[in-house]
């Protein structure tokens, strides 16, 4: 069950990543900060808790594990706009990294805060949706008043 929420998540991730690289040239440097921070963040925190659970005496490989995947993730998530961007997503990962292990080590019975993350995950999911169709429209409205500006010329 835990391998699956993990294959879950992984999924989930790559298929921001992959919205993000197919809307890249809609996107400002903000947008691209703030889906890089996202995904940076909410990857590590819920793949570093499945490791942790998973890998239940080892807190030190937890650890590594998910700050390297945050930091992977949030590096090419940011990339795809701007390194500005890729810097912000990789210092998300490293923080989330950090964090979420510590808090599976802590915990007795995490199942309900894996789930809880993965609801939170999906929540996310759909907010970087609506935030690139949000840029999406932006860009189009001012290209089209920049083609107005430039057909009005003589």
């Amino acid at each position: 069950m835990l391998f699956l929420n993990m294959i879950f998540l992984s999924l989930v991730t790559v298929s921001c990543i992959l919205y993000t690289y197919k809307n890249r040239s809609e996107l400002a440097c903000m947008d691209g900060m703030i889906i890089a921070m996202v995904l940076g963040a909410m990857s590590s925190i819920s793949l570093g808790l499945n490791i942790q659970v998973y890998l239940v005496s080892d807190l030190q490989s937890a650890t590594i594990i998910a700050i390297a995947i945050g930091m992977v993730v949030g590096f090419i998530s940011g990339k795809l706009v701007s390194l500005t961007a890729s810097i912000e997503g990789v210092m998300a990962g490293v923080m989330g990294g950090l964090m979420s292990p510590m808090l599976g080590a802590m915990l007795s019975h995490p199942l309900g805060l894996i789930w809880f993350l993965d609801f939170a995950y999906i929540f996310v999911f759909i907010l970087i949706v609506f935030l690139v169709k949000e840029a999406r429209q932006a860009f189009l409205e001012e290209a089209m008043e920049l083609e107005k500006k430039t057909s009005s010329l003589p």
